[in-house]
């Protein structure tokens, strides 16, 4: 596998939400433990399982839990847990690209609006109701075209172009579905797609392509409150003195506090985006100790922003 796909599925020192032991958990970490959970669900309590389903008509029953919890519904089976690993090994580096709080904004977008975009049109056509399971596949599917447009170059075993890839996997998967007449499920994934480039450009990446999107990425300092200037103290006069001679105090000899670190500026922004370039072409391999060590740098300042 060439030095450009395979950084795709190397793991990078992301930020979690809290640690257990001297492990990060993150988004990517959690999804794929509920998965995993519900395939035991699945088999010790077949009914319970039921209800993480994605079906248009039971969420106008108002069972409306389902538009989010149907990526976890996952079968216990060997390609739902290959679908599984690969996800989170794909996840890992999506989640490091968007930075900890985005990529949960995309997941949740591309998770819901597919969800209730079905659930309304399912009224206007029969056939667009249905009852089925995709697991992480949709979830996989739209981070490899965000990843794809994101860096257009990186190619598969230096032969196919990764959105070549992402289309065959899109292809097969609506010929799956044209096949046993699903017409719910081939728009389902094909509104996917397009949520997932669209809300992975709003955020920031997916760039490389002319992705109509809604500006959400404000942008590296942005939305930091201005901090208004130290007021200078008071100078204390002596007693008895004309105003000239100030009070010495244990100030005198404290050391200069130390100034806050500066806030990213768009300079780190575009310097972060070299490197990942870089990395999206040649591989991680290809960076010296130097801009390694700027990468996480640079990684864990914009991440703090």
């Amino acid at each position: 596998m060439s030095d450009q796909f395979a950084a795709i599925f190397r793991r990078r020192p992301n930020d979690g939400w809290f640690r257990a032991g001297r492990y990060d958990v993150t988004t990517t970490d959690i999804i794929c433990t509920l998965s995993v959970f519900s395939m035991f669900l699945w088999g010790l309590a077949g009914d319970l399982w039921d209800y993480l389903v994605f079906a248009p008509f039971l969420v106008r029953d108002f069972e409306i839990w389902r538009v989010v919890t149907w990526p976890i519904a996952t079968r216990p089976d060997l390609w739902a847990l290959l679908g599984v690993v690969f996800f989170w090994l794909f996840g890992q580096q999506l989640e490091a690209l968007f930075g900890r709080g985005k990529f949960v904004a995309w997941v949740l977008m591309l998770t819901i609006t597919p969800a209730v975009i079905l659930t309304f049109l399912g009224p206007l056509d029969n056939s667009i109701d249905f009852m089925g399971v995709f697991g992480l596949s949709n979830l996989f599917l739209g981070g490899i075209w965000v990843y794809a447009a994101t860096y257009p170059g990186v190619k598969w075993f230096e032969i196919v172009p990764l959105w070549a890839l992402a289309g065959v996997f899109t292809l097969l998967n609506l010929l799956q579905f044209t096949g046993t007449d699903q017409t719910g499920q081939v728009l389902f994934l094909l509104v996917s797609v397009g949520v997932a480039l669209v809300a992975g450009r709003s955020l920031g990446l997916a760039t490389g392509w002319p992705i109509p999107h809604i500006p959400l990425d404000s942008g590296p300092g942005s939305g930091r409150r201005r901090s208004k200037p130290a007021k200078k103290p008071k100078q204390a006069r002596g007693a008895g003195s004309s105003g000239k001679r100030v009070v010495e105090g244990p100030w005198k000899s404290a050391p200069a506090p130390t100034p806050p670190p500066p806030p990213p500026s768009a300079a780190d922004q575009a310097e972060l985006d070299t490197l990942l370039d870089k990395i999206g072409a040649q591989g991680m391999d290809s960076l010296t100790k130097d801009e390694k060590q700027r990468l996480n740098d640079l990684s864990k300042r914009l991440r703090n922003r």
